[in-house]
């Protein structure tokens, strides 16, 4: 190996451990509330309002806390009013009081699978994979065992690095809904991020067949990341141009390209790159760093210690 290709590779594996997983999915919570009988008008209208439009959680705090504040409510609808005001708190970015209200929710009902659920997405969003990987366990025990539980465990396994773990519950996910592109999205992450890139290749590309929009822009991305590995420049530069298109403002697509084009010599076409990546994200020293090695590959040696001196202002070398 080449000092050059050790160095694009170096930044290859930075890419991988930042490949995304798919987004946590938050459970919406359509639990329809016994409103009828001896109850008011008044009293219908907040229920509906608590249970109803999550577009508006400002309005859904207010009568959530108002039924969860009444003391004579039955158990049942208070166990449900934290549930919907956890959810409430989670759309205001407010994980410590969601979690809380799941607390309560739980506390009233300790079978309640739906708030270990969304608790353990809560969990997810504050980086503690220990604990979401229990509230999911939970979920299951209880009977919510669609495909969203287990993939969602099978990221937070990922995120603490036990890929087997997590393929195993991206696996069962596939099993239980095989037409949802973003379980295979996951599996193939997981693969790549254990070092199988033909594998995640295989799943990148059945996410993107199943993808009933032609593919996501960082499937194709995250494709031609592994592609690049096993030195399959041009399939890579194909993946990673198919993905820019998709998705124009996709600046680690932009150095992935230029990673490409640098390791098959072509310094001025990775600088044009290189220029996309930076112009859209100024603040990651790699990209200067690689568009450094290609102004010396040059032999602009002025421009390639000015992009040099800026990599490592922002903590790079």
């Amino acid at each position: 190996m080449t000092k050059r290709e050790g160095v694009v590779g170096s930044r290859l594996t930075r890419l991988v451990r930042k490949w995304r997983l798919p987004l946590l999915l938050l459970l919406a919570g359509l639990v329809m509330l016994d409103v009828q009988g001896a109850m008011g008008l008044a009293a219908n209208m907040t229920y509906a309002a608590c249970s109803g439009n999550p577009a508006d959680p400002a309005r859904r705090l207010e009568a959530c806390t108002h039924i969860v504040e009444d003391e004579a409510e039955r158990p049942d609808k208070r166990a449900i009013a934290y549930f919907k005001r956890a959810f409430a708190w989670a759309a205001e970015g407010d994980y410590d009081r969601a979690i809380t209200d799941s607390d309560d929710a739980i506390d009233i009902n300790p079978k309640y699978a739906a708030a270990y659920y969304n608790r353990g997405i809560f969990w997810s969003n504050k980086g503690d994979n220990n604990r979401a990987i229990a509230d999911f366990g939970q979920a299951i025990s209880f009977g919510f065992d669609g495909p969203d539980v287990y993939q969602n465990r099978g990221a937070a396994w990922a995120s603490r690095g036990n890929y087997e773990r997590a393929i195993a519950d991206f696996n069962q996910a596939i099993n239980i809904d095989p037409k949802q592109p973003s379980a295979y999205y996951a599996r193939g992450t997981a693969w790549g991020q254990s070092g199988n890139y033909d594998r995640a290749i295989t799943d990148y590309t059945q996410a993107i067949g199943v993808d009933p929009t032609g593919g996501d822009a960082y499937a194709y991305y995250s494709r031609g990341v592994a592609w690049s590995f096993k030195g399959e420049d041009d399939r890579a530069i194909a993946d990673y141009a198919k993905a820019v298109d998709l998705d124009p403002k996709l600046a680690e697509a932009y150095y992935a390209l230029g990673l490409a084009w640098a390791h098959k010599g072509d310094y001025d076409q990775a600088i044009v790159d290189y220029d996309q990546a930076i112009a859209l994200n100024q603040k990651y020293a790699d990209f200067y760093s690689a568009r450094s090695d290609s102004w010396k590959a040059k032999g602009n040696r002025e421009r390639a210690e000015a992009d040099r001196k800026t990599a490592v202002g922002l903590g790079g070398t």
